[in-house]
């Protein structure tokens, strides 16, 4: 009888591909200090790994299809690469589990929330670490640091690889929005404790993190779980004192939670960035019922109002849905109206899309999809021109710039406190040779080009 071949070796190198949301981005970040805290290495390209993890987005059509080709893509890396496995996590591996694991053979698992703490097991190594504790009691998902010990290897996620970060505030969320499916597979709200947080940017600062943006699928509901909301204003009082820490930026901000004490905080605080993420979605009042959303043009111009009254340089994102059932021209109109008045920096525009799970299924009113995706064009262009005006207004103006790169001319790019990372627009800084990743350069803005900003070094 012939020698039983040997099996094969586990994979020691992992790429882990991240789609959507920077909820997913921190998530990935988890999974990878996990798995490198059990013995694998990670790499960031799937070509040159023994195995791949794709992390998956669920929100809508578009994202599901890019995101299931992408496993498609890993997966072929099998038959023309060095790829021996393709795991799928996220949104998607948690939404539609039992439906990927039927009809995606090419992945060799689908791996749910709860299932994270085995993805060393599921690799096929052994784990050289203790499995740790994942999911606290009562919570459902992962994706919360690992608590560790003051001092200790900080297992949680990977090593800070540049001066940004991303730091999830919370899980889940408790919003009925009828778009939106994100409650029915990421759960109801659940904050993080504000010392495991602090705990992880104390960690990410020690390694050269000058930049943390708080994520979660609701910023301003932080601390609510937690006793009140006011939790979110100590956090960030605390977050000022973290050596090292010299921005904060918070993501998600929903207008209604937008609390006076809270835009007070932001507007002092030494360290939060006077940058404003409005969850708005739209301006017209009849289509936000409709999206069982509160709000209304009036209502948002006046927390815009508000917001410059403590600081005019303020900056603003939103992001708003056009086409949805029931969308009148008027209230297309309407919207234009509200940009024209609210004259904020960045915007992103959507044209709707049905989504399973929705309550917005069953919405009379359908807008065909060309109208909607007309509407989209025609709204991008009134704010086309409201973001050239917005930058103009910054020529001749000091910024201080945190610098991400700089190329072999000498330019140094990097964004200011009015520029979130891979969302918004770029400060380009010429004759900065002498620049190094990390650091902080006080700059005078010389010429706009759209969402880029072109400066000179100050002085």
């Amino acid at each position: 009888m012939p020698p039983a071949e040997p099996a094969p070796a586990p994979p020691r190198t992992v790429a882990i591909v991240t789609l959507g949301c920077g909820r997913n981005e921190v998530d990935s970040q988890n999974a990878a200090g996990l798995l490198a805290a059990a013995g694998y290495r990670m790499v960031t390209d799937p070509e040159q790994a023994d195995a791949v993890v794709v992390n998956t987005c669920a929100f809508v059509e578009a994202a599901k299809r890019e995101s299931i080709e992408t496993v498609l893509d890993a997966a072929a890396l099998k038959e023309h690469g060095r790829a021996r496995t393709v795991l799928v996590t996220g949104c998607l591996a948690e939404r539609y589990t039992e439906e990927l694991r039927a009809e995606l053979p090419e992945a060799d698992a689908i791996v749910p929330f709860a299932d994270y703490g085995r993805l060393p097991e599921l690799l096929g190594g052994p784990a050289t670490l203790p499995r740790p504790t994942l999911v606290p009691a009562g919570r459902r998902a992962l994706p919360m640091v690992f608590p560790t010990p003051a001092g200790a290897a900080f297992p949680a996620r990977a090593a800070a690889r540049g001066p940004v970060a991303l730091v999830k505030l919370a899980e889940g969320c408790d919003r009925d929005c009828s778009f939106c499916a994100i409650p029915s597979f990421r759960g109801r709200f659940r904050s993080r404790r504000p010392t495991e947080i602090l705990d992880e940017v104390a960690w990410l600062a020690g390694q050269g993190v000058s930049e943390v943006c708080l994520v979660a699928e609701n910023s301003t509901s932080y601390g609510k779980d937690l006793g009140g909301r006011e939790a979110l204003i100590h956090l960030l009082r605390d977050l000022a004192d973290v050596g090292g820490l010299r921005r904060v930026r918070l993501n998600y901000l929903q207008p209604d939670e937008l609390t006076p004490g809270l835009l007070e905080e932001m507007a002092a605080n030494p360290v939060v960035c006077s940058y404003f993420d409005l969850s708005l979605q739209h301006a017209s009042a009849p289509v936000l019922r409709r999206m069982r959303r509160g709000g209304s043009a009036e209502g948002f111009l006046d927390l815009v109002g508000r917001i410059r009254a403590l600081d005019p340089d303020a900056a603003f994102r939103s992001n708003f849905i056009l086409g949805f059932p029931g969308e009148r021209e008027a209230d297309v109109a309407e919207l234009e109206g509200f940009l024209e008045a609210a004259r904020l920096d960045w915007v992103a525009f959507f044209a709707w899309s049905p989504e399973d799970g929705t309550t917005a299924l069953d919405l009379d009113g359908r807008v065909p999809e060309a109208t909607a995706g007309a509407r989209v064009e025609r709204v991008q262009e009134v704010q086309d021109s409201l973001l050239a005006a917005a930058q103009d207004a910054w020529v001749g103006r000091p910024l201080e710039v945190l610098v991400e790169r700089v190329e072999d001319d000498g330019t140094a790019e990097g964004r200011s406190f009015r520029e979130a990372p891979d969302a918004d627009g770029v400060v380009r800084v010429a004759d900065a040779t002498a620049a190094e990743v990390g650091e902080y350069l006080p700059v005078v803005v010389t010429a706009a080009q759209g969402p880029e900003l072109l400066a000179r070094l100050a002085g």
